[in-house]
């Protein structure tokens, strides 16, 4: 599902919560490209899979935005969600007055940011610390306000008011810009609605709410998707001869001496598919962005697939993609592995189970572990379900794959109300020359491995069980919060982090406690403990603290291995000092005892 999603966000949503939203429907990566306040409608672009990695391309365009004014109070956050700091007269305001004022802010200008903001310091959001009573004070910066012009002005009680539309770079804050026009006004101001009608080529009228954009799923449409292409139509595009489409397709730089210089371009194939965004200088062509699988510009064909939605890649699992590098060895080319988006049974059966792997870490495991060439994901909408076993095999085993050999497990089922069987489908398959390899039940002492069986040993926090039966440790992942500094026994001259983090939605959760875990860390990983709570709204929250030293990441992308469950939340009635270090201790005790890489998956070769 690579593409973009122009979202008409609600008042209310946070672009976080849109974001994960979209995550959940169509079970991939999501990511938008420029947030919107919460109290803030309009225009939100969303990246989906590959799509993210142009995000900044989207979010650095020319934004449009209308927005409304009140004069005479003054709050903290500089909109309507802040605490009122000052109240004054200005009745005397005019329409006049604040046309004369709006020249100031057009033009390259200096601006401060709100105190109440997103923006990090410290790995810190500056809104936390308002919120604890810290004095915050932001440094100006440059931002390009291109139009400001006044659309209405009106009077509501004695607060005058008006609407702007304001066209404006990245990096702008109209909060910032109503507090400053208050400001030179002499009354103060602050902004009480916006609205975003535009982001490069995203505009308010061809966007979708959430409540449309699932209803569209729901139908199995997938027109309001916008294509890489599509949403790259601002940059100049170039289209490649087969010669260097391989070179740019594994991100090498390619000779091509006619072509004239540019800073930025959409490389396309000879059919029109975006390989990705490039400069080109001195007639060479270098990939900043790639956007496209490198394997299918390859010489070696696809030979071998295994079909199933492989939630966990437990050992079971294993089974398969040990069949499928096997036969992918006997038979060469690539193999692939071939599962579906969203859930099936989020459209059989009206909800999806929570997931033991999100989609991040189930393609690092098929590719990095598995030796998995392709992961090739099919939509799954009322049309593929309800399918016939014939027109399964004929539109997708012979038709999109165009494979030799077939792998699928004992339970595996396709078509209409699952009457395809693995019998049935290597009786189709043989006819067509198609071998067919169905992998049987791999049993543990728990029981036949399933994802079902997990998650219920998941719940009940017995890790040994769930880690026995993935064959590794059972990972949490989530985007980092917050960053805090801690001194250690252990480290005494130096602060250690600790890292706040909310698991991606959608993930099969363990009970709130204490566990022993491993961090990883580019290509490393970190002894860690880890604690699992919930948060005043409900939702789940954990805190890393790293057992040993490391560099400092105020921002990104956390993965922790759990190994063991340490305890739950309540404690035996020790200081809060002494719990800690008998956890931290409890942990080392642990941990000592596991080899380097005993977490990961085991390498199938």
């Amino acid at each position: 599902m690579d593409g973009f999603i122009n979202l008409n966000k609600k008042a209310g949503e946070s672009s976080h919560h849109a974001v994960a939203a979209l995550r959940r429907l169509f079970s991939c990566k999501a990511g938008h490209c420029g947030t919107l306040d919460p109290a803030a409608t309009g225009v939100l672009p969303i990246a989906l899979d590959r799509a993210t990695r142009l995000a900044e391309y989207v979010t650095g365009g020319e934004k449009r935005y209308i927005g409304e004014i009140c004069f005479g109070v003054t709050t903290d956050s500089y909109d309507a969600a802040g605490t009122v700091t000052a109240v004054q007269d200005a009745s005397g305001i005019t329409a006049e007055a604040v046309t004369a004022l709006l020249p100031h802010f057009q033009g390259e200008i200096m601006q401060a940011p709100p105190p109440v903001s997103a923006l990090k310091r410290g790995g810190e959001p500056l809104y936390k610390k308002v919120r604890r009573g810290e004095t915050v004070i932001t440094e100006p910066r440059r931002v390009q306000i291109y139009q400001l012009r006044l659309l209405d002005f009106w009077t509501e009680g004695m607060a005058p008011h008006c609407r702007l539309e304001i066209v404006c770079g990245q990096g702008t804050y109209i909060r910032s810009l109503a507090h400053d026009l208050g400001r030179l006004l002499g009354c103060g101001a602050h902004l009480c609605a916006l609205q975003r009608t535009q982001v490069g080529n995203f505009r308010l009228e061809n966007s979708y709410t959430l409540d449309e954009i699932s209803s569209f799923v729901a139908a199995g449409r997938e027109d309001f998707l916008i294509s890489m292409r599509e949403a790259l139509c601002g940059i100049p595009m170039i289209e490649v001869p087969d010669s260097a489409v391989q070179r740019l397709a594994h991100g090498n730089p390619a000779h091509l001496p006619h072509l004239a210089e540019q800073p930025l371009v959409c490389v396309l194939d000879t059919t029109g598919t975006p390989l990705g965004v490039a400069a080109v200088e001195n007639g060479m062509i270098a990939m900043k962005k790639v956007l496209v699988d490198a394997a299918k510009y390859d010489a070696q064909p696809l030979t071998a697939c295994a079909i199933g939605y492989f939630d966990g890649l437990h050992l079971g699992h294993r089974a398969l993609m040990s069949a499928l590098y096997r036969c992918k060895c006997e038979q060469g080319g690539r193999s692939a592995v071939v599962t579906f988006s969203p859930h099936p049974l989020a459209l059989l059966r009206g909800s999806a189970p929570a997931m033991l792997t999100s989609t991040r870490l189930k393609a690092d495991i098929l590719q990095r572990y598995f030796a998995v060439d392709e992961i090739i994901t099919l939509h799954f909408d009322e049309k593929l379900m309800n399918s016939t076993p014939e027109q399964f095999v004929e539109e997708v085993i012979v038709a999109k794959l165009g494979v030799r050999d077939v792998i699928v497990g004992y339970n595996f089922t396709y078509a209409a109300q699952g009457k395809g069987t693995p019998a049935l489908l290597r009786e189709q398959c043989a006819a067509r020359g198609i071998r067919v390899t169905v992998i049987d039940e791999v049993c543990s002492p728990h029981g036949t491995v399933s994802a079902s069986l997990i998650r219920r040993y998941l719940q009940a926090g017995d890790l040994a069980a769930v880690n026995e039966m993935l064959g590794y440790w059972y990972a949490l992942e989530g985007e980092i919060e917050c960053l805090m500094r801690t001194k250690s026994a252990a480290f005494p001259n130096q602060d250690l982090p600790e890292y706040v983090f909310r698991p991606e939605d959608g993930l099969a959760l363990p009970p709130s406690g204490v566990y022993a875990g491993r961090l990883a860390c580019g290509k490393d990983a970190l002894d860690c403990l880890l604690t699992l709570t919930l948060d005043a709204t409900g939702h789940s929250i954990a805190v890393v603290q790293p057992l040993e030293a490391e560099s400092q990441r105020d921002e990104g992308w956390l993965r922790v291995w759990l190994g063991k469950y340490l305890r739950p939340l309540s404690t035996d009635g020790s200081s809060a000092c002494d719990q800690q270090t008998a956890d931290r201790q409890a942990a080392m005790d642990f941990l000592s005892q596991i080899l380097p890489n005993q977490h990961l998956p085991k390498q199938i070769e």
